[in-house]
Order: structure tokens, then C-alpha cells, then sequence
């Protein structure tokens, strides 16, 4: 098989700092370098937030190679999801993983590393019942 550049980190983090957590443009600007630092071109990004009231937000920056999202629950140990995705090769996806945890404040995480065209623990399934590689 073929091995695809690029990948996908999932990630809850924990006991974030609510003041980063609730702010909107902290959040943009925080995702916005993760997707630089995850290789994307100056100037390619595009963002999009929404803040939901009484708390929490959704933010997502995208861009050609990268991309990272953000779904935040203040309630809840002012946690949040973060999903990054890339698609170039020499980037470090687990350093950008901890400056986003360091931005957040984060006293906790929980991730799950997928290398695209590599062995993993998640198996594809067909549809119709039969099992894949």
C-alpha cells in the first residue's frame, strides 16, 4: 500500500482556561497558526466561528493542506474537542497538538493519532456486512 501524506488528531482537552475558551477571536487566532504550523500557505485560510450563548462555540480554519476544528463545552471541565487534519509531509502534527493544549490552558488531553495508509486500530468496514482491511 501506498503510504498518503497527512493524517488526523483527535483530541479532548481538559480544564482549559475559560477566559481563552469563551473568547472568539483567541480561539480564531489560535486555530488560524495550528493550520500555519500544520503547512498551510500564508493567506490560505479561511475561518469560520460561531459563539453560542450562554456559552461554548464551534471554530474551524481551513485551508488547502490543513485543517482544525474546535467544539467547546465550558460546562464541562471547560473542556473542548479539537479534530486536526494535514496533508503534507515533514509537518509535526503532536507539536501543534500541545501548543493548542498550551493556548488553551489545557491540565489535561486524550488523543487518538491516525496516519493516513498505515496500519490502526479503527478497520474500515464495507458496506453490506463485509469486513475490510
Amino acid at each position: 500500500m501506498e503510504t498518503v501524506p497527512g493524517g488526523r488528531w483527535v483530541a479532548e482537552i481538559y480544564g482549559c482556561d475559560l477566559d481563552v475558551l469563551e473568547n472568539p477571536k483567541m480561539v480564531e487566532a489560535a486555530l488560524l497558526d495550528a493550520v500555519m504550523r500544520l503547512g498551510a500557505p500564508r493567506g490560505s485560510a479561511q475561518s469560520v466561528v460561531y459563539k453560542f450563548h450562554p456559552q461554548g462555540l464551534s471554530a474551524a480554519v481551513v485551508s488547502p493542506v490543513a485543517a482544525v476544528m474546535i467544539h467547546t463545552w465550558p460546562e464541562d471541565n471547560a473542556s473542548a474537542t479539537l479534530d486536526l487534519y494535514f496533508y503534507r509531509d515533514g509537518v509535526d502534527p503532536e507539536e501543534v497538538l500541545k501548543g493548542l493544549s498550551r493556548a488553551f490552558g489545557a491540565k489535561e488531553e486524550s488523543a487518538f493519532r491516525y496516519w493516513r495508509g498505515t496500519e490502526h486500530a479503527i478497520k474500515r468496514r464495507a458496506f453490506g456486512g463485509q469486513q475490510g482491511g
